[in-house]
């Protein structure tokens, strides 16, 4: 019967094998094959509600059940190599078995083969379309791969197939966290209408539609947004701190005994108390009252829950770099490459004065400003992958063999990978600039690897001085990847090993590197601009010093200074509590502090 259902599907007689399978499960209910081929085929006819039902009931018939659990067994047991021995030995069982795919990418993903994952998850997903667990961990491949987009339409497709807050949600956080504004502001319309009356969907709703308003400059209904999220859940500390991280919101005496209350809720999370200390050390500043502020920003840190901080491991691994990328290594570079689009690399450390050198350039007609890019980090573990493919050992150990032709494929990847970043979001068009801007600061650390892969790209440093830019870094709460921020002798070791690393640089590929320093650039803006497009190659233009008029989305804490003229207010802060940091100062020490003293005294 079914070789009848197979040729039916193969001349594309579809409605034809759909009644074929209901007629046969009549009769044979519990038949675990024909519930699935008739999964895939009401999938195909874009019956997803339809294929997803009869796919779960597929699972409660599965013959392969017991060999599943002993894989469970071997998973716990960290025996990856025994599971995939059952897995494989499922699959000769069963063609495509999606409990023994799962298992054979999960263990890809473990293993750090992204790659690997997507391929066997994309056979999975021939035979079982309608599968939310393999298109669920096929979306999370596609992230860790770098395929974003291909990501995204995973998401979009898991909405398709279950229309629920939960599959809409996960939409929504992709579209924020890879900066598709015109179509989050569009998909959290249907989450809000998803949320039902359920406060706690809807408050998480109107979070991210207030971030999403702050990116696109609707500063108006950012404010409304986050104050709906407040009035339905006024524990909701990101929202506050949302408002705070405006930097020019004013908020009420009211709202100060409201935070203040909240510090002191036992009942909320030890992070949630911690963010809500960092929204009232914010009131208080914005009064010029330091020493308070400076007394709750003490607070705020000390009682954020931080992973353990390892700056030792991170020097390591900065010492790696440097070992690994000999100046014979990094003689040999990429040379077949897409020369039609040339990326901008503003690197430094966080609360430096990159979104500001974004927006100077972004503010060209030649450059295209996109975001934060994670892609590089994804093109690292790609060439990671390689050179285990290769040499059966790591990056680090094995860079040296990679050829010129492989340094291509890796350079191509990134401007691939990073393509869904390129696209005009103001105007929803692809104007086909020759430069785009990628304003990952921590891309530091991949300079000697941006030169192999990226010949033609250019890199610029943005550095501030270390108490300014030190003190900035213990008042900003970061969502995530900044953890050495919450202690001011971890921000000084950070920084210490961010400036040794950049010498390193600088001593191995000298001229490679463009530095641009902040308090410059605010003492003697137009030079310093016509400083860094010349060594962009592109022209001055009058735009690229009124950058605070550009209408384009800004998605980092500067947001809301950007949109203002270059002024001195970020200088010198650091005076105003200088007693407070005695401790940043020593873990600095007088070697680095000697070396930026033109720009602290």
């Amino acid at each position: 019967m079914l070789e009848q259902v197979r040729k039916l599907i193969e001349i594309g007689d579809l409605p034809q094998a759909i009644t074929s399978l209901h007629n046969w499960l009549k009769k044979e209910p519990r038949h675990y094959q024909a519930h699935l081929i008739l999964s895939q085929c009401l999938f195909e006819q874009g019956l997803y509600k339809e294929a997803l039902l009869v796919n779960q009931k597929a699972e409660r018939f599965d013959p392969l059940i017991a060999d599943f659990s002993l894989i469970q067994q071997h998973m716990q047991k960290q025996a990856f190599s025994e599971a995939k021995k059952v897995a494989k030995q499922m699959l000769l069982k069963q063609e495509a078995h999606p409990r023994a795919i799962f298992t054979l990418a999960h263990i890809a993903m473990a293993s750090q083969q992204p790659e690997k994952s997507n391929h066997i998850l994309a056979i999975g997903l021939q035979f079982s379309p309608a599968n939310m667990m393999l298109r669920h961990m096929l979306m999370q491949s596609f992230e860790s791969s770098g395929h974003y987009a291909k990501a995204i339409d995973e998401a979009k497709t898991l909405c398709a197939i279950e229309e629920s807050f939960d599959t809409v949600w996960l939409y929504t956080s992709l579209l924020l966290k890879y900066g598709q504004n015109t179509e989050l502001l569009n998909v959290c319309s249907q989450a809000l209408h998803l949320a039902g009356t359920d406060k706690q969907k809807l408050a998480q709703v109107y979070l991210v539609l207030g971030q999403a308003y702050r990116i696109v400059g609707e500063r108006e209904k950012c404010v409304d947004t986050y104050l709906k999220c407040i009035d339905i859940a006024p524990h909701n500390v990101d929202a506050w701190w949302g408002l705070a991280d405006l930097k020019n919101y004013t908020f009420s005496p009211e709202d100060k005994g409201v935070l203040e209350a909240l510090t002191n809720n036992v009942n909320l999370s030890q992070k949630a108390r911690s963010v809500a200390f960092f929204v009232l050390a914010k009131i208080h500043e914005s009064f010029n009252d330091w020493q308070s502020a400076m007394k709750i920003y003490s607070k705020a840190n000390h009682s954020f829950p931080v992973a353990n901080t390892r700056i030792k491991q991170t020097e390591s691994e900065f010492a790696l770099r440097k070992s690994t990328f000999t100046q014979a290594v990094l003689d040999l570079q990429a040379d077949n490459l897409n020369q039609q689009v040339r990326p901008i690399f503003i690197i430094g450390l966080p609360r430096s004065g990159s979104t500001m050198i974004e927006q100077i350039l972004a503010s060209h007609s030649q450059i295209e400003g996109t975001l934060e890019q994670p892609t590089l980090g994804a093109i690292e573990k790609q060439a990671n992958s390689l050179c285990l493919q290769k040499s059966n050992t790591n990056l680090f150990s094995a860079i040296h063999s990679l050829t010129s032709d492989e340094l291509s494929t890796l350079g191509q990847a990134y401007l691939d990978k990073g393509a869904l970043f390129r696209a005009n979001r103001v105007n929803n068009e692809n104007t086909h600039k020759r430069f785009f801007t990628d304003k990952q600061p921590f891309n530091f650390r991949h300079v000697g690897l941006i030169h192999k892969i990226l010949p033609n790209a250019i890199i610029v440093d943005i550095r501030r001085n270390p108490l300014d830019c030190g003190l900035s870094l213990f008042k900003q709460y970061f969502l995530s990847g900044v953890d050495f921020s919450y202690n001011l002798t971890n921000i000084a070791l950070f920084y210490n090993a961010y400036i040794d690393l950049m010498d390193f640089w600088d001593a191995q590929i000298p001229g490679r590197v463009l530095r641009i320093q902040y308090e410059e650039l605010v003492k003697k803006p137009e030079f310093e601009i016509k400083r860094l497009l010349a060594h962009v190659g592109v022209e001055f233009e009058q735009d690229c010093v009124d950058f605070h008029k550009s209408k384009r989305e800004v998605r980092t804490a500067s947001s809301e200074q950007v949109r203002q003229a270059i002024n001195s207010k970020g200088v010198g802060v650091w005076q105003n509590v200088e007693h407070e940091l005695q401790e940043l100062k020593s873990a600095l020490g007088k070697k680095t502090l000697e070396r930026y003293s033109k720009y602290t005294n």
